[in-house]
Parts: structure tokens; sequence; C-alpha cells
């Protein structure tokens, strides 16, 4: 166990996203915040406490017939001088400054804090708390977690906290990363119209995505799902190459 401070989960949240941001995070040294968060819930009654690595999972057992995962990631992307945080402004035109605020100790704030009051939900809640969300896909802590421990994720609806704006979202409909081979025809610069180059390739590939609008389920019929795509590299002789990557959020 590390020396992290303790937190109160009953402070407002503002002091309490202060608490979790001045913690440093950074992926891969998670250690102390998930110690503090894990002994901040295991003082709980109404919880079961559970840990893998530096990910920490709570959840109630009152015997609802559903239960919701509330779901979200304790770690950050590198510092830059921008911890401890700060506060400037007063009243309504407060902003609370530095690594984490936004993305996404603010997220994770209010769910310690509901995990703590909510001791008698109408359903049943599985609150997670994971690592390694900021780097490559097979450290993640929810994967891992996916992978080694299913039954914590078993559930009926799931909510990420990742920042929104207070809107809902479908969420992140994943990546999809595709090398395009396209046969090419030699030609002179001068009489360039004559041949097929590795530039119409890269338009060819990257011209594929659009924004579409579609219900994506009865509990997020409203979302817009939004895409877009960029061109990663280009490179050919005789055929021409397009690497493309596409994602959608």
């Amino acid at each position: 166990m590390t020396t992290a401070p303790a937190l109160d989960l009953t402070a407002d949240p503002l002091t309490l996203t202060r608490a979790l941001c001045d913690i440093p995070s950074v992926s891969g040294d998670e250690a102390a915040i998930a110690d503090a968060i894990e002994a901040a819930l295991r003082g709980l009654p109404h919880l079961e406490v559970l840990r893998d690595g530096d990910a920490v999972v709570a959840r109630t057992h009152t015997g609802r017939a559903s239960r919701v995962v509330v779901a979200g990631h304790i770690d950050t992307v590198p510092l830059a001088g921008n911890l401890p945080t700060r506060l400037e402004g007063t009243g309504d035109d407060a902003v609370l400054w530095g690594r984490g605020t936004v993305d996404m100790k603010g997220g994770v704030a209010v769910a310690l804090a509901l995990a703590a009051s909510l001791t008698a939900p109408t359903r049943d809640v599985t609150w997670v708390f994971y690592d390694h969300e900021e780097v490559e896909a097979s450290l993640n802590g929810l994967g891992r977690i996916a992978r080694t421990h299913p039954e914590w994720l078993a559930c009926d609806f799931a909510v990420l906290g990742e920042p929104t704006a207070a809107g809902l979202e479908g969420g992140c409909n994943g990546t999809l990363r595709a090398e395009v081979r396209v046969p090419g025809v030699a030609a002179h610069s001068a009489r360039s119209w004559m041949g097929s180059t590795r530039s119409t390739a890269r338009a060819r590939c990257s011209g594929g995505s659009r924004s579409t609008s579609r219900p994506r389920s009865r509990w997020t019929a409203s979302c817009t799902a939004r895409g877009s795509t960029r061109s990663a590299s280009v490179a050919g002789s005789r055929g021409t190459s397009c690497r493309t990557s596409a994602w959608s959020r």
C-alpha cells in the first residue's frame, strides 16, 4: 500500500475532484490513487470492494432485478506542470485547472460520491475505477477485468463517465485500420493526367467517411454518431498502397 492521502467521499464534488487530481496518476503510476479509492470504499458497509492490479471495483448486493455498471478511468496523460490544481474565479465563473480535471477525475469524483451515498439504489450498481486508459489497449484495466473477471462486469446497462458536457452520447464505436491497395498507372509528370498516382489513391482513401445520425438503442435514440477518416501514410511504385485509420466517436 502507498501513503496516498485519505479521500473524504462526503466532501463537495469540487473538493473531492481536487483531491483526486492532486494525486498524480499518469498511466502506469496509478497505485497511489487506486489505494486511496480502495481505502475510502472499504469503509462503506453497503459495498463489496474488489481489486485487480490498480483497478478498484465496488458493488451493491441488494437483490434488485437489474444491475448498472458505472465506470471511469483513474489515470491521466503525462503531466505538463499543471499540478497541483488551481481554482480561478468565483461563484458560477470559477474554473478548476489541472491535469485530470476534465478527463476524467471530475467524473470519478461524482461516481465516488454516489457510491458512498446511494446505500439503497433502485437497481444494483457496480462502480468500476480502472487503470491504463490513456495508453495502448493491451494494458487497459477495463479490458483486463473483462478477461480475468468477466462476472464483475455483468450488468443490464452501463455508463462510462467520460466528459460529454453533461450530454448523453452513444460512446466510442471503435477504430478501424485498413490497408487499401489501389493499382497505379505510371505517367510522366508532364502528362500526369494519363496516369494514376499515389495522390489519387490518397484522395480515394480519405473520402469515404461521413457523419451519420441514427438511433443506437431505445436508451440512446437521440444520440449522434460522428465519424472521421485520416490518411496516415501513402507509398507506392507500380502499385499504390494507402494506409488509413478511421474512427467514430
